[in-house]
């Protein structure tokens, strides 16, 4: 059990990681600061990435986010199912 925390623990923390990282190169690009090499276009090319897995996985927007019902309706969808 303890295993399994710290490995998505791990992988969720690498996962913001780099996606703060990709903000940051493709907005030091876009204002001129940066000249884009390899590895920054990868960086830039992963950023819609980020946000798909960001949008689709942790945000509220996901589907079946239940975040923003009311505490009865939550709880009773959790004890009835």
């Amino acid at each position: 059990m303890l295993i399994k925390f710290l490995m998505v623990f791990a992988l969720t923390l690498a996962f913001f990681l780099g996606l703060f990282h990709s903000v940051s190169v493709t907005v030091a690009w876009w204002y001129g600061e940066l000249t884009a090499g390899p590895w920054e276009w990868l960086w830039i090319g992963l950023l819609p990435v980020w946000l798909f897995v960001f949008f689709r996985y942790y945000s509220v927007f996901r589907p079946g986010c239940r975040a923003c019902e009311p505490p009865e309706e939550r709880f009773r969808q959790h004890r009835d199912g």
